[in-house]
């Protein structure tokens, strides 16, 4: 009798052990086992989905057996890092399986995992207990890899084609998709090559998460548009229809500093506290809840607004900024807060709206300019030169272009060059004078090492050589610069498309706007019409390539030249290099002759070596 007790107590435990955890979705998953860490959260502490009633289905989507992807189009501020962390913590925990974490490049990808991902794993105990620490003998742990039981976790950059092909992974997590390059070296689209990874799983699951950027190309809109297009929507105060709350209902009365939200059922505009004290009566709405079984996918749009982060002042702080830089800067705005893909228009401007616009100057330098740039085009057989003049919020003044005729291959048309970027002045109508403060060449022509050669001996004066690289999503000034061999001077990395986007944007701006550009009317000074027509020579189109529309910048038809576009590009990488503190300039620029940011000490010329006199000592004295 005593036998059979031990014997039933036995198999009891072993059941105990071997029955199948209860079912659980991802949101009961993450509010019973996630705590937020310091490093990583405003808000350190045990996570809980009321505190942001729409993440709940946001997670629960990924649970879902019928759902194969999860697409996020979202907003910055609504915790769209948290989601994504939590369904990799669910996976890990409670249904273990191969991963792949994807980021837009390598680097990314490590710094990720090194700053959000290591201390979530961490400070949720069920994670910690399967992951070892990284810096443990025998972990199987290491910032790129990590193994638990069932399964490992890779995390990959789009840029890297060797990472994304090699192995099988069952859950795919791609993180701001919208920044991922065309291509992955040679081997297409990054997405695509991540994707065919999971074919051999009939459980696989996809979830996409990214701000949107350009209309028609965004990767994350396309995606969207292929689910279930579920919007955020909330209960107006006052007749409590449910509500998509977007910027064309935002109405703010800044001198009272009240911020409201119109109902487009009752008309009625409710303050701020009123739309947020029912937030968590908030729900989803489907616009197209047949792609679910079309499609197996389930895709949500979130902007700031229903976000319990951002106030509506800040927000409206955010367009203001935004304003200021025109449509690139909005482009910035609807993008990253509002989450939805910005469609912008090139075209509209005329070469000859420019040409008609020019201004006579009351001198060589407006008053308003404060610190001069610029940029420099290499051709086969000359340089083309432009000086532009900034001043307080990036208002700018072509100042003068230059023509410079002579092989870059020779010292010639270098020297001349000297003349203009080191020796000559331009006057105010007081007589103050001012140099050029910082120049960018370009090096990715032909004429690279006469490039690298001439900055290499005038680093000193920021002179500075640049290479552009084309692709959406990129900074003016991409990364830290290159220290090049065999010479002093470092290379920047410019993001071409978008200081194209900046500069039509800014030739848009009217008159009294931030950012708004002059040219001068003196013929001698070089804008004539064919500076305008090249100035506006390309246009931003949407072509075709392999499978997916992209953007990409062609010369207009009829137009030739580009020369005058890419020179301003130059002076726009330069001045964000210089990133001049403008209100100082502004306050020294009455009472000063200087070139604001360049050494003035005299310059020794590259190879002539300072002769040193050497004293030698006799009995009558020193003689030199």
């Amino acid at each position: 009798m005593i036998g059979s007790k031990h014997t039933l107590s036995l198999f009891k435990g072993l059941a105990e052990v071997l029955k199948p955890p209860p079912k659980q979705t991802a949101s009961e998953w993450a509010n019973a086992n996630v705590i937020l860490s310091t490093e990583d959260s405003a808000e350190p502490g045990k996570y809980s989905t009321s505190r942001a009633p729409y993440q709940k289905e946001m997670l629960d989507a990924v649970s879902d057996p019928a759902v194969k992807k999860v697409v996020y189009m979202t907003g910055s501020q609504i915790g769209k890092t948290q989601l994504i962390k939590n369904v990799l913590g669910y996976f890990i925990d409670y249904f273990p399986s191969p991963i792949m974490f994807m980021q837009p490049t390598k680097d990314i990808a490590k710094e990720f995992s090194k700053t959000r991902i290591a201390p979530f794993i961490r400070d949720t105990k069920v994670l910690s207990d399967k992951i070892t620490d990284v810096k443990s003998r025998d972990s199987g742990n290491t910032v790129l890899n990590k193994t638990f039981p069932g399964g490992y976790l890779t995390l990959v950059g789009a840029n890297a084609p060797s990472d994304l092909a090699s192995r099988p992974i069952r859950v795919l997590l791609a993180d701001e998709i919208d920044r991922y390059p065309e291509s992955a070296g040679t081997e297409g689209d990054p997405l695509s090559l991540a994707e065919k990874r999971t074919n051999t799983f009939y459980n696989k699951k996809h979830v996409y998460a990214s701000t949107p950027l350009s209309k028609g190309t965004s990767r994350v809109e396309k995606l969207y548009l292929g689910g279930t297009q579920e919007v955020w929507h909330i209960k107006c105060p006052a007749c409590g229809e449910y509500v998509y709350p977007s910027w064309d209902k935002f109405q703010p009365d800044e001198d009272a500093r009240k911020y409201y939200m119109a109902c487009d059922h009752c008309g009625v505009l409710s303050e701020e506290f009123e739309w947020k004290r029912l937030y968590g009566k908030g729900k989803w709405i489907a616009e197209a809840p047949d792609n679910l079984t079309k499609y197996g996918c389930r895709s949500f749009h979130m902007n700031a607004f229903g976000s319990p982060w951002a106030s509506w002042a800040e927000l409206q702080n955010k367009y203001d900024d935004a304003q200021k830089l025109g449509t690139a800067g909005l482009k910035t705005f609807f993008n990253t807060e509002m989450g939805i893909p910005y469609e912008e228009d090139t075209e509209a401007l005329q070469s000859e709206e420019l040409y008609e616009r020019r201004e006579e100057y009351v001198a060589d330098l407006p008053n308003g300019v404060l610190v001069l740039t610029a940029g420099v085009d290499t051709q086969d057989d000359r340089l083309e030169v432009e000086v532009v003049g900034w001043g307080e919020n990036y208002e700018s003044w072509g100042i003068q272009y230059f023509r410079l005729y002579g092989d870059p291959a020779y010292d010639a048309v270098w020297k001349e060059l000297d003349d203009i970027l080191i020796n000559r002045k331009w006057s105010y109508a007081d007589g103050r004078q001012r140099g050029v403060s910082i120049t960018c060449i370009d090096s990715g022509g032909n004429k690279t090492q006469a490039v690298y050669k001439y900055c290499d001996t005038r680093w000193h004066n920021r002179i500075y050589p640049v290479k552009g690289y084309g692709g959406t999503g990129r900074d003016l000034i991409d990364g830290l610069p290159t220290r090049l061999k065999k010479y002093k001077t470092k290379l920047f990395k410019l993001g071409v498309d978008t200081g194209k986007e900046q500069i039509y944007s800014d030739l848009n701006q009217a008159k009294g706007e931030p950012r708004y550009c002059h040219f001068p009317k003196d013929h001698e000074k070089g804008y004539g019409k064919k500076y305008f027509e090249g100035l506006l020579s390309e246009m931003k189109v949407t072509k075709l390539s392999n499978g997916r529309y992209k953007e990409q910048w062609v010369l207009r038809p009829g137009r030739k030249r580009n020369e005058p576009f890419d020179v301003r590009n130059y002076n726009q990488a330069a001045i964000a290099i210089l990133n001049p503190n403008f209100e100082a300039l502004a306050n020294r620029n009455m009472r000063e002759d200087y070139t604001p940011y360049q050494n003035t000490a005299r310059v020794v010329k590259a190879g002539v070596q300072n002769k040193r006199t050497r004293r030698r000592t006799h009995k009558g004295g020193i003689r030199i």
